[in-house]
């Protein structure tokens, strides 16, 4: 399947993935208020899709999975007692042999919290962490950096490629090697909401490169969304998961528009990833750190600097000795944090309805460069929308 936007209509890009994500989201969002709810929903959807002006295979693929959809998330309501629980046991079989090694050679190199640190950070396995460490990191606006997301899948996946580029592996045989090892360390890491999605979003732009298809990024996002859904229905639900695709759509939708403004990329990257998650992680967590963009310049190079060295380290067998140079850079990051989270204002406290939020997202939407409208009739919608926001999170 060739995943190419086409710009077939007027006032915006189309994305058929797009569109179909959005029906499964919004037919899952309605399921978790009311069965009943959901199934109006579904008839509505699936009658405006019949009467659209839409390509027909594109109409009986939205239908068909919608359905899947709903039909899963009917699945795990009635014969899954905790929806929420589709990790695997960290202690059991192969997992946790390779997980128990992983820490076993950490803690020989490191004191005892770097070493869960630097775990944490390789596997998004935070129950390691102390609760005082965790909060410490959460408020100087560091948590991102304790959970698996694309960066670790794309790393892995381009080191595996440069290995066999030297070993001289032919090109057609990479795919087959890489794809196992994904998956293995997705298997390691739990199956984590992100990296599911990361996983599936490698894959896909592996494979599309193996065809010499050009994969559409927000496509191949909309992709995943939707496999996840119809496997996991509850993951709408999950904070792990809206704010896992949420920071990813903010990067695509903001983060080329303000690189071109300021040309400094961490900032570029962090204020992309806010604009797209901010009402999310107010709503979940009730607040937004105060010195993010602080830590992202200054303390996430000293964390990345030692997961690439802890990375080193175990894949080498040899490389231990390195692991020595993570020791200071982590305890510096630690007393950075900690004397963040002294900080009674470190975080600003606000309060997000479940309206603002949708509001927000329409918002954002409307001002991305994939809405075609006259700036003028842009703008004065945005001013509208931008004002009920600011109403919605008084009230």
């Amino acid at each position: 399947m060739r995943l190419k936007c086409r710009a077939d209509m007027k006032i915006c890009n189309f994305r058929p993935l797009v569109c179909l994500a959005l029906i499964v989201i919004v037919t899952l969002g309605a399921a978790m208020l009311s069965v009943w709810l959901a199934l109006m929903v579904a008839l509505v959807l699936f009658l405006i899709l019949w009467f659209a002006k839409l390509p027909y295979q594109f109409k009986v693929v939205a239908m068909a999975v919608c359905a899947a959809a709903l039909y899963s998330y009917i699945l795990t309501t009635c014969f899954v007692s905790n929806p929420y629980r589709h990790a695997y046991d960290p202690h059991a079989g192969l997992r946790g042999i390779v997980l128990g090694y992983v820490r076993w050679y950490l803690s020989l190199f490191l004191s005892n919290t770097n070493a869960n640190i630097l775990y944490a950070m390789m596997f998004g396995d935070k129950s390691v962490l102390t609760w005082y460490t965790l909060s410490s990191f959460r408020v100087a606006g560091l948590a991102h950096m304790l959970a698996v997301s694309g960066f670790h899948v794309d790393l892995l996946y381009w080191v595996v490629s440069a290995i066999l580029k030297l070993c001289h592996v032919p090109q057609r045989a990479h795919l087959w090697i890489v794809a196992p090892l994904l998956l293995f360390y997705g298997y390691l890491c739990g199956w984590q909401y992100a990296v599911m999605r990361a996983v599936i979003m490698c894959l896909v732009y592996a494979i599309a490169k193996r065809h010499l298809y050009v994969a559409d990024p927000l496509s191949v996002l909309s992709l995943a969304a939707v496999i996840i859904l119809i496997i996991y229905p509850y993951a709408l639900a999950s904070a792990s998961f809206i704010l896992s695709f949420t920071c990813v759509l903010g990067i695509y939708l903001w983060y080329d528009t303000i690189y071109r403004k300021i040309q400094v990329k961490s900032v570029a990257m962090y204020l992309s990833i806010i604009l797209g998650s901010f009402p999310f992680f107010v709503y979940f967590f009730g607040g937004e750190p105060l010195f993010g963009l602080v830590s992202e310049i200054v303390l996430v190079p000293l964390l990345v600097a030692s997961f690439y060295l802890g990375l080193f380290a175990i894949v080498t067998f040899v490389g231990g000795a390195v692991l020595y140079l993570a020791e200071p850079l982590l305890n510096l990051v630690r007393w950075v944090a900690t004397g963040i989270s002294q900080i009674s204002w470190a975080i600003i406290p606000l309060h997000q309805s479940l309206p603002a939020v949708c509001v927000y997202l329409i918002l954002t939407w409307l001002l991305s460069r994939f809405i075609f409208l006259k700036p003028k009739v842009k703008y004065s919608l945005a001013a509208v929308l931008f004002t009920c926001y600011l109403v919605l999170l008084v009230v």
